[in-house]
């Protein structure tokens, strides 16, 4: 095809590509930047923004808008002592809140299939649900979770299953642990791990077209049951 040929894009389109790929650019200097000072923000002297890492959706990313993101961080926060262990399971934007509210807390982890997020150097963990017990720190982490947070990041039965094949195992007795993922896995979450559906709703930045709830296997003074247990 001769050059004359070619189809000229409009100037809004121009327009729209340019915004584009400045702020890519943009994004991609704000990541850099927080590389080069991974020291500071992993020891929270510097508080971590979630707009440095851009969502891909080819790994269904779809971060949590910033009161949810907060929300499951504080219920983390209450339900827990200092020295515990927390995970959070494909659950990046509440692992960052957290680690904005309580960056003294050692033995907090953000296990994630992404590994942009080394940048928290010991308190990552790459995480592949496919293989639900084969993180590198398996051996040492077993049983040792009294909270955990879950977000499976497709909307199947195979991925629910063995995100909570890795929770089991994770579990301490008595764990606290809450999943967020579509209202439709209602059943499951319930026959897998016990969890019930909650009042809360959680909320993305760019909004899901799927009812998304949160379920848990406790409640607490800001956590509730929408449908209490029957008794048996």
């Amino acid at each position: 095809m001769d050059s004359d040929d070619m189809p000229a894009l409009s100037a809004d389109t121009l327009a729209a590509l340019q915004s584009f790929l400045d702020e890519k650019q943009e994004q991609d200097e704000r990541f850099a930047r927080l590389q080069a000072n991974a020291d500071e923000a992993f020891r929270g002297t510097a508080k971590v923004n979630m707009a440095v890492f851009q969502e891909d959706w080819q790994l269904s990313q779809f971060w949590y808008d910033q009161p949810t993101a907060d929300f499951l961080a504080e219920r983390a926060l209450a339900g827990t002592q200092a020295g515990d262990h927390i995970a959070f399971i494909s659950s990046p934007t509440a692992y960052v809140a957290f680690h904005n509210m309580a960056p003294e807390r050692e033995n907090v982890f953000v296990f994630e299939f992404d590994k942009r997020f080394e940048v928290f150097k010991k308190q990552f963990e790459h995480y592949d649900y496919n293989r639900p017990l084969g993180f590198a720190r398996a051996a040492e982490m077993k049983g040792r979770f009294k909270f955990i947070v879950a977000d499976p990041p497709f909307l199947n039965r195979d991925c629910l299953s063995q995100t909570m094949e890795t929770v089991r195992f994770l579990a301490a007795p008595g764990a606290k642990i809450m999943i967020d993922t579509g209202a439709v896995m209602e059943d499951l979450a319930l026959e897998l791990i016990g969890a019930r559906i909650t009042n809360f709703h959680p909320a993305h930045r760019g909004g899901l077209s799927n009812e998304f709830r949160c379920f848990s296997t406790f409640e607490d003074d800001k956590l509730k049951w929408a449908v209490p247990p029957t008794d048996t």
